[in-house]
């Protein structure tokens, strides 16, 4: 028996790391294409060894709509969490409140929002936002992710704010505190972490959506996902700047991946019962 748990130990360790390789070999295998030049790029066998440039860097900040997607894409997605943050953070707080029916209905359409493809809504998007001129402006974008991101957000909070005590929350009422003041001054400080985790992920979503970007906006608000398109024309794909944009890209992703594994690990699940 102890034998097969060491084999079992073996086979996790083994399927683990064969799933962080697949995953990490694509990713280094851009970052060497974003550093080579273009012949370099395409030579066979592939070099590994090579002299690194940054030209692809240096031509996608020399890029005015590179330039122009960076700008639109912060305040999207900043606009979009901070948005989020301000109606799913009631929204949770009423919800872990509300009991038996009251509570499942709420929870039932905020999941079937969240997971209905967002191929479906494409087009009574595009229709509605072209009636109403909001086709290529920040809003029209912003609200879109809104809507995706508060059931997000929510569903991340509820077991974080089910957690809380209730008896806090009664002897905050016993005192002569409001529901304002109960939800500002009890809750919030015990689930900062899972706001800060979910606000993260919302973050995420934004700023890699691509779907609904290519829709929605033209010129004036293309975002970074969309940006990268321009550079694969009819006279070539230009992989080193495609390469470029998408490091790029992924350099926010990454790092806010790893505060969000920090949070989870310093007390997501137990952000209740920490002051």
């Amino acid at each position: 028996m102890v034998q097969r748990s060491k084999w079992i130990t073996v086979l996790l360790y083994l399927i683990g790391i064969g799933y962080g390789v697949s995953i990490i070999l694509p990713l280094a295998w851009v970052v060497m294409l974003s550093l080579k030049t273009q012949l370099d790029a395409f030579a066979y066998p592939p070099l590994f060894i090579f002299k690194p440039t940054f030209e692809h860097y240096a031509a996608i900040f020399h890029d005015d709509v590179f330039v122009l997607a960076i700008r639109n894409s912060l305040i999207i997605a900043l606009s979009s969490v901070f948005l989020s943050l301000l109606l799913a953070v009631p929204a949770t707080f009423a919800i872990a409140n509300l009991t038996g029916r009251r509570r499942r209905l709420p929870l039932l359409t905020i999941l079937l929002i969240r997971m209905a493809p967002g191929m479906i809504y494409l087009l009574p998007y595009f229709a509605i936002y072209n009636r109403l001129k909001l086709l290529d402006t920040h809003i029209g974008l912003i609200i879109i992710y809104l809507i995706f991101n508060v059931p997000l957000i929510i569903w991340m909070l509820l077991p974080v704010w089910n957690s809380i005590p209730r008896e806090l929350e009664e002897a905050a009422v016993i005192d002569g505190a409001t529901l304002w003041q109960v939800l500002v001054r009890v809750d919030i400080p015990l689930v900062r972490i899972g706001i800060i985790a979910s606000g993260i992920l919302a973050f995420i979503f934004s700023w890699n959506e691509f779907l609904f970007a290519l829709v929605v906006t033209r010129r004036e608000t293309i975002t970074l996902p969309v940006a990268i398109v321009r550079y694969m024309a009819y006279e070539g794909t230009e992989w080193g700047k495609i390469s470029a944009a998408a490091v790029f890209i992924m350099v926010p992703v990454v790092i806010f991946g790893f505060l969000i594994r920090r949070y989870m690990i310093s007390g997501l699940s137990a952000g209740a019962v920490k002051g």
